[in-house]
């Protein structure tokens, strides 16, 4: 039986949402980017990527 592995590194993926149409990043992929990141930090995951809707 392999070892539980806790070291992970992890993609965050955010999506665009059509109804915030900001000039430049939207308020919700800088919303989603920090929920995501705190949750990744609090499960002691490192982020490798992000990918962002276009």
């Amino acid at each position: 039986m392999l070892p539980k592995q806790n070291n992970y590194s992890v993609g965050i993926y955010m999506r665009l949402s059509k109804d915030d149409e900001r000039a430049g990043e939207s308020l919700s992929i800088e919303n989603q980017r920090a929920i995501l990141t705190e949750y990744v930090s609090k499960q002691g995951w490192t982020i490798y990527d992000e990918y962002v809707d276009a």
